[in-house]
């Protein structure tokens, strides 16, 4: 008796039967599915499952485009530059099944917008009334008729103006308002405010902020009015032929930089730094050329999560970055951590610019292919 007593107590764990009864197990409830969580960076879709759209192609002017840009004075304009042209593609209606597209190319584009790599809008207000601005850079050194370049490059300033924009030439000099020449192999740029404008220059492989200060008319070539800083020399890489670009930030004054050669996203505290010495400029600018010391450059996406970031856009506070040597494009929060992914397609070194459109929806430029692409909500 001792042993059968002892034996079912060692079973009571296992069994509900033990004392002899043959009472049913106790029913048990299922656990419900988990419900899945909130879509992060929704325009990817769950888990990278957007739909990739063919806007436009070659047929509506596209020649390797590198970048592309929203008009904010006229919402649904987008602008895209030309790589293999130096020319733009104006598209109205962008968001739209209406959309039409014009190609321009102004009279002196082989130095005012040679090999551009970004666009960026800026200030509405021009000296002589017309309204809205915008600013590129191009991965040149100006290397018409000149062996290795003479490097007489850096940001442009133009007209949003229909009507003036590649159609005005009244000094011989084509429709461009101004520009400074301290960044050759110019791969990025951003608007901070007024004329003031971020850049990445490649050949020093260095972040410049530049300030234009007044335009100087259509098409004339004053550029004195102006100033430039050199932020962290050496600390970023240029890539041959892929675009790095930059996303300023004004609620707390950083500056992201697709800092393609190094593989990382960084970012810059511009408000850091302190102005030392004074550099050697290609033509005089009334203030001045210097280097910042000091400045802050701390990674937010550090290397071997991407591999050739290039297209970059915050919207919402999610950080977006095209990855130019994967077809891959990432979503990040604004500390680095990867929240959404999306392959796109479109393979190895056609991934650059990226912009968000009046919809709401992420438009990109596949530059091998010479298409203007859109990512859609997946299909059920």
């Amino acid at each position: 008796m001792t042993r059968r007593w002892l034996t079912c107590v060692g079973f009571i764990a296992l069994t509900s039967a033990c004392g002899g009864g043959n009472e049913p197990a106790a029913a048990t409830t299922p656990t419900p599915p988990e419900k899945p969580g909130p879509v992060l960076a929704p325009e990817l879709g769950r888990n990278g499952s957007a739909v990739v759209t063919e806007v436009l192609g070659p047929a509506a002017g596209l020649k390797r485009p590198r970048d592309l840009a929203f008009n904010p004075l006229r919402p649904d304009e987008l602008w895209i530059t030309n790589d293999s042209d130096n020319s733009v593609v104006i598209v109205h209606n962008a968001s739209t099944d209406g959309r039409n597209a014009e190609r321009r190319r102004d009279a002196a584009a082989d130095h005012f917008l040679h090999r551009p790599t970004s666009i960026a809008f800026g200030a509405d207000g021009t000296t002589f009334g017309s309204v809205g601005t915008f600013a590129t850079c191009g991965e040149s050194r100006n290397e018409n008729g000149v062996e290795g370049g003479e490097d007489f490059m850096g940001p442009v300033l133009w007209t949003s103006d229909l009507a003036i924009f590649a159609k005005k030439n009244p000094a011989g000099l084509g429709s461009h308002l101004d520009m400074l020449h301290n960044s050759p192999l110019c791969m990025g740029i951003a608007h901070e405010s007024g004329n003031a404008y971020w850049t990445l220059s490649g050949k020093s492989n260095a972040i410049v902020r530049y300030d234009f200060g007044k335009d100087h008319d259509i098409g004339l070539d004053d550029h004195s009015d102006g100033a430039s800083l050199e932020y962290v020399r050496g600390e970023i890489k240029f890539l041959l032929g892929v675009p790095s670009h930059l996303a300023y930030r004004a609620a707390d004054s950083m500056l992201y930089i697709a800092d393609s050669g190094n593989g990382r996203v960084a970012k810059l505290d511009t408000k850091s730094g302190t102005r030392a010495l004074k550099l050697a400029t290609k033509e005089p600018q009334k203030g001045g050329h210097y280097r910042m010391t000091g400045a802050t450059l701390t990674d937010v996406v550090p290397a071997g999560v991407l591999t050739a970031p290039s297209g970059l856009e915050i919207h919402n506070d999610i950080l977006y970055v095209s990855d130019n040597a994967t077809g891959r494009i990432v979503a990040f929060d604004l500390e680095g951590k990867q929240l959404n992914a999306i392959d796109t397609g479109v393979g190895p070194g056609a991934l650059a610019g990226l912009s968000f459109g009046p919809d709401n929806k992420l438009y990109f430029v596949d530059l091998a292919g010479s298409r203007l692409l859109r990512l859609d909500p997946p299909k059920e």
